[in-house]
């Protein structure tokens, strides 16, 4: 499925390369009138993708991530939600707050970043070597490809 999609974006790609020039000839390319570059939302903030991958649990509850102190997301399992964040630092932290449970971003503008939270019952909490039951933590972006696929988004 991935490696279609990646054909596809790349036989697009080469195709408005090959037919760039002729436009250009035939006078149909963009003006050449300087003017302010173009500026979109995409452009002007940071794109925050954030998944709930926690496991079954009895009761299931929504995992809650805060962004400096406010609640930015309430996400039940298997769930994700994406965010327009300004430049500067962000820092996520699950609601409670738990002990070393927060993931420092520091956003540019046009750059994607995948934060996962997940509430793992399957790790003890009396067994603190296993890790915490309660995870936060960014993810590169080949991480996230399956999870976008495989969770609704919010």
């Amino acid at each position: 499925m991935h490696v279609r999609r990646f054909l596809i974006s790349i036989a697009g790609v080469l195709t408005a390369a090959a037919l760039a020039p002729s436009c250009l000839a035939q006078g149909q390319g963009p003006d050449t009138v300087a003017s302010a570059p173009e500026t979109s939302p995409e452009t002007e903030a940071g794109l925050l993708y954030v998944f709930n991958d926690s496991g079954p649990t009895l009761i299931p509850s929504n995992q809650v991530v805060t962004d400096n102190g406010t609640t930015l997301a309430s996400l039940p399992r298997r769930t994700y939600a994406r965010f327009r964040l300004s430049p500067g630092p962000h820092l996520l932290k699950p609601d409670p707050p738990l002990w070393k449970q927060q993931v420092l971003l520091n956003v540019v503008p046009g750059n994607r970043y995948f934060v996962v939270v997940a509430y793992k019952p399957e790790r003890s909490w009396a067994a603190p070597l296993a890790g915490a039951p309660l995870v936060l933590h960014e993810i590169a972006e080949g991480q996230a490809a399956p999870l976008l696929d495989e969770m609704k988004l919010q």
